[in-house]
């Protein structure tokens, strides 16, 4: 069959739309997490656990560092593995799944997970949240904006982090056979404190990636004077406002801001003209752990600010404190326990933060020095992966006795 010059050039661009429109599906498939994986370790066990987390976790020969998701959930694997389990991964997104293989579901709040409470075979579920409970976070995160609107005059609602837009993640923590929540006992108060079956509860301590080898000795006299922010989206939420706000009235500081989401246009529009020009605050960026110049702002840096209202043991300041010594400045909502080698504040507000650092602006630069090594040696030795998959270990082994 013989097409004319003229057909072909009519018929192109329709061609040309189809295949467009299945390359993007393709590409959208490809780089979507709504997968399914299968066997993850290939044991071909009687036993199955489905994970509703993240199948990517298993399409990487070495998981990478600019998140601790896919490492839990990688950890959690292995744990079911050792527990005798066939691990089969699926995307939290993921609908219409068959729960009759699975004597055991496990995940974080999304349709995958949400799924299996109406599954015939009523398999034991475990919920694992990565913070405090949800109805606990929109509180604060709407109290942090209304704290900066008294202090500005301005509403920045795009710089806050949400609930999801249903009752599905209470229904989840409340009904599940299990819940283990990443964080300190602060974060597990939040569940129970919405939850009377308390007892289904149990906490879970995050950990940090090793990437710093030896630090060196820092002059604390001079880089107590530099502050470091470290965090990504939700800028309200996470404080950086109050850390901006800070050296901006205290000019003999000098912030460095690494992450800050640049899609928050509300929150970049309002302050770029105030930082401008100022070379007391550098705004880095996403900065890679295991980079150079990662090593170098922690050189730099003498205190670690981080003013978050609602964390699941906020694993950017493990991974600034695990990695050099720095004094902590941080909220109870991180999640940590850090043993009091810190300065924890109780309320997020920018006047309890003030105050806060210049408390410590009075103490010696000994002290200060000696209680940033304290935070590094406790958090090496505490928050570590070992430790993080010995208790999920321990949790999910008791939580399947428990309902037998």
């Amino acid at each position: 069959m013989k097409f004319r010059l003229s057909e072909i050039s009519r018929l192109w661009p329709i061609a040309k739309r189809i295949t467009g429109e299945k390359l993007v599906k393709c590409v959208e498939w490809l780089f979507s997490s709504d997968k399914f994986r299968k066997d993850v370790f290939g044991t071909h066990r009687r036993k199955r656990v489905l994970l509703c987390y993240l199948p990517e976790a298993f399409a990487k020969k070495e998981l990478p560092k600019y998140h601790s998701n896919l490492t839990e959930c990688y950890s959690v694997a292995k744990v079911f593995d050792s527990l005798g389990y066939s691990v089969d991964c699926v995307s939290r997104t993921k609908r219409g799944i068959d729960y009759s293989p699975y004597e055991v579901v496990f995940g974080i709040n999304g349709n995958a997970f949400f799924g299996s409470f109406a599954a015939s075979n009523k398999p034991l579920k475990i919920f694992y949240s990565v913070g405090a409970h949800t109805f606990y976070s929109y509180m604060a995160t709407a109290e942090r904006n209304l704290d900066f609107f008294r202090r500005h005059g301005k509403w920045l609602l795009g710089s806050n982090r949400y609930m999801p837009g249903d009752g599905r993640n209470y229904y989840e923590a409340l009904f599940a056979d299990g819940l283990i929540c990443l964080g300190d006992s602060f974060v597990e108060e939040k569940y129970i404190t919405d939850n009377v079956r308390s007892e289904h509860c149990r906490s879970l301590s995050a950990f940090y990636f090793p990437v710093a080898c030896n630090p060196a000795k820092k002059d604390f006299g001079r880089c107590r004077k530099n502050i470091l922010w470290f965090g990504s989206s939700g800028l309200l939420h996470k404080g950086l406002d109050i850390a901006i706000d800070f050296v901006l009235e205290n000019p003999q500081y000098t912030l460095h801001v690494c992450g800050g989401s640049s899609r928050e246009q509300g929150f970049w529009n309002y302050y770029s003209p105030m930082i401008k020009g100022r070379d007391n605050i550098h705004i880095y960026g996403f900065v890679d752990i295991e980079s150079p110049r990662f090593r170098e702002i922690l050189g730099e840096c003498g205190i670690l600010l981080n003013p978050s209202v609602s964390e699941g043991g906020a694993v950017s300041v493990l991974n600034v404190l695990g990695n050099a010594p720095m004094f902590p400045v941080y909220s109870k909502g991180t999640g940590l326990d850090l043993d009091g080698v810190g300065y924890e504040v109780c309320d997020v507000t920018y006047d309890s933060f003030r105050c806060a650092l210049l408390d410590i602006e009075k103490l010696p630069d000994r002290t200060v020095e000696e209680r940033a090594w304290a935070a590094y040696n406790l958090v090496k030795e505490k928050y570590t992966l070992e430790r993080y998959c010995a208790g999920m270990c321990n949790h999910i082994k008791d939580i399947i006795e428990k309902n037998r």
